[in-house]
């Protein structure tokens, strides 16, 4: 076993826990903390993040800003990497090196972003394990609103790479 599944679940507990993901972000990501992004549902098999409407999420339009959503459909596609990285021995870089995005409709009010390929992920880092190779790997996160209408779409290529331990 190269990934560490029991260390994995922990870590995924440990991100879903809304006060310590409130801190995690206002230490390492404060702008996410200011939008109020939030992890809603973490598992091996998918997450999803939010983010509210209000002033602080939105554009000059009264809809959501598009960097904003991408903020919160990066994290979907991201926490499960960053989780892996906390459970191997070796150190994982990791690093969105494309994106792709489309927008449905207008996003307003509430916004619930999910991904739900992450084994995606899991294959990609293994091999990176296995070869000591950079691996490419692509996510997709769908953000939909209250209604559950589709509002925005994104394709994140993220590339991860096992490195020893220093």
């Amino acid at each position: 076993m190269i990934i560490d599944n029991v260390k994995l679940e922990n870590e995924i507990k440990k991100l879903s826990k809304p006060l310590r993901f409130r801190i995690f972000t206002t230490l390492k990501m404060p702008s996410s903390a200011f939008v109020g992004l939030r992890i809603q549902e973490f598992s091996m098999d998918s997450c999803t993040t939010s983010l509210p409407g209000g002033w602080r999420t939105q554009n000059p339009f009264q809809s959501m800003y598009w960097a904003v959503q991408g903020m919160a459909a990066e994290m979907s596609t991201g926490a499960f990497p960053f989780a892996i990285s906390k459970s191997i021995s070796q150190r994982l870089r990791m690093y969105v090196v494309g994106l792709e995005s489309d927008f449905i409709k207008r996003a307003k009010g509430k916004i619930i972003f999910q991904c739900s390929n992450l084994s995606e992920a899991y294959i990609a880092v293994e091999e990176s394990i296995n070869t000591k190779k950079p691996v490419n790997c692509i996510l997709i996160s769908t953000g939909k609103d209250s209604s559950g209408e589709v509002v925005s779409k994104w394709l994140f290529k993220w590339n991860f790479l096992a490195l020893e331990r220093k």
